[in-house]
């Protein structure tokens, strides 16, 4: 299996929850350079954020949690070699904008603010952002539609990692045969392969 169908089929695993700007990115591939330019590269600052929230939407619990997948690395490269310039700016003013948000809110930016501050932030901006449906318009009005694509790119960036396939959810290396309906047990992980 090539890595477009892996891809594939983890969106179909997490219930399609990825937008079109994402598939796109994932169906047309990645480029083999890393772009330079305005909007491409990623500030210390805006990285320590990336890494910040990521783990907030994936912490590390029982098991491994988004920073130990090497999540906010996987979404640094992917705005940077993946996405369109246009996208990796909004990305980036959205980053901004949070930031500003933090300071009005709770007095400071994000990185100056407590863990249970932080986690207050990135959930109200989950609250907000997610509550509302994925239309253009709404990217347009919104100075934080960023974050829809960190979350997504985070999920992608955790699931299909090896902790995040082997640790959470259940994985054979190599499947036995196909069994087509398994009863299901209360707390069981779901199946990565």
């Amino acid at each position: 299996m090539d890595r477009r169908d892996a891809l594939k089929n983890v969106a179909l695993l997490m219930g399609g929850a990825l937008t079109a700007s994402t598939w796109s990115v994932m169906m047309e591939g990645c480029a083999h350079q890393v772009r330079t330019g305005k909007g491409t590269m990623f500030t210390d600052e805006e990285k320590k954020m990336v890494s910040l929230m990521a783990d907030i939407i994936i912490p590390r619990t029982d098991t491994p949690g988004a920073a130990d997948a090497g999540v906010p690395d996987f979404i640094v490269m992917m705005m940077q070699e993946c996405y369109p310039d246009k996208d990796q700016q909004e990305f980036h003013d959205g980053l901004a904008a949070f930031d500003q948000f933090c300071h009005k809110q709770y007095g400071g930016s994000f990185l100056e603010l407590s863990p249970e501050k932080q986690l207050e932030a990135v959930t109200a901006l989950d609250k907000e952002v997610l509550s509302k449906p994925s239309s253009e318009e709404d990217k347009e009005d919104h100075d934080f539609g960023f974050y829809r694509k960190l979350k997504e790119l985070t999920l992608l960036g955790f699931f299909t990692s090896e902790p995040g396939a082997t640790e959470t959810l259940r994985y054979v290396q190599v499947p036995g045969r196909y069994e087509g309906c398994v009863p299901y047990q209360e707390g069981q992980k779901a199946w990565a392969t």
